[in-house]
């Protein structure tokens, strides 16, 4: 739960996964192992959104979770239409030829104007966070707008986590609290920015090159708030990680307890070698 301060084109033949509560995502078949899972956790409603996209060439996929933010309908559109916006640009991209970073941006930037057009049609306020992440065959681009986040992994080792648009994350940064009270804060929930606020938006972009140890968690605060990035670690290094994040975002849920947030995750994984096995024939 946040509080904030101050049509379509055709799709493309994708290995799409859009998870639901009791549903578990399909790992995708390239360079890296994918799964994704949300959780509606204690709430009324599922505002949170998670995504798990392959091209058709299979040399590029695309991650993103959402969190809605608005009240129960505008936070479901909000978020609803930040996958819908994913689904569209990524089936055009292989056309267009964009470049990761123009891509994370226009995307960011679609997404934006698509909330705010749709909110002006309903007549409500509909808002979302975002934490997307772009992998080809030789490095990684992300972006995220609010406080979804995402884990970079290398070896096991946390070696970058986005910062939150958040007024926590403010304080902390000016030396007002300390990160143990940025847990319990009151204006923990508290949002700078997000999708749908301002006709503009400004991500913040990240990018590392790939290789054979490195792996990714993005995830809503439902997840985050829960885990700690040991548990992620883990979390990435399971087999079969549709079924991790299935079985990973209930225990965010249970955590969370009776009244506790939606939970979005999204898994991305380099994948591993395969051993060579001694045949008598050969």
């Amino acid at each position: 739960m946040h509080k904030i301060d101050t049509p379509l084109s055709k799709e493309a033949s994708l290995n799409l996964a859009l998870s639901s509560p009791d549903a578990r995502a399909v790992p995708a078949q390239m360079q890296g192992i994918m799964g994704c899972a949300r959780h509606q956790g204690g709430r009324s409603s599922q505002q949170d959104q998670a995504l798990c996209l392959t091209s058709e060439d299979k040399r590029c996929q695309f991650l993103v979770v959402a969190d809605g933010v608005g009240g129960h309908l505008g936070g479901e559109l909000a978020s609803r239409c930040v996958v819908e916006v994913a689904v569209q640009m990524f089936s055009t991209l292989l056309e267009y030829r964009l470049k990761p970073a123009e891509f994370l941006s226009q995307f960011c930037a679609q997404a934006n104007q698509e909330i705010r057009a749709r909110a002006t049609s309903a007549g409500s306020e509909a808002y979302s966070t975002v934490a997307a992440l772009l992998v080809d065959e030789t490095r990684a681009y992300w972006a995220h707008v609010g406080d979804s986040r995402l884990y970079g992994f290398k070896g096991g080792a946390l070696i970058h986590q986005t910062r939150d648009h958040s007024l926590v994350q403010q304080l902390f940064e000016q030396g007002k609290i300390t990160a143990a009270e940025r847990a319990t804060h009151p204006d923990r929930n508290q949002v700078r920015q997000v999708l749908g606020m301002a006709a503009t938006v400004s991500p913040t972009f990240g990018e590392m090159a790939l290789s054979a140890d490195c792996a990714f968690l993005l995830c809503t605060d439902g997840f985050w708030e829960h885990m700690a990035p040991a548990e992620m670690a883990l979390v990435l290094s399971a087999e079969d990680l549709a079924f991790t994040a299935a079985l990973w975002v209930r225990q965010a849920a249970r955590r969370g307890g009776a009244q506790g947030d939606n939970v979005g995750l999204a898994l991305w994984r380099a994948p591993r070698p395969v051993a060579r096995r001694w045949s008598f024939f050969r």
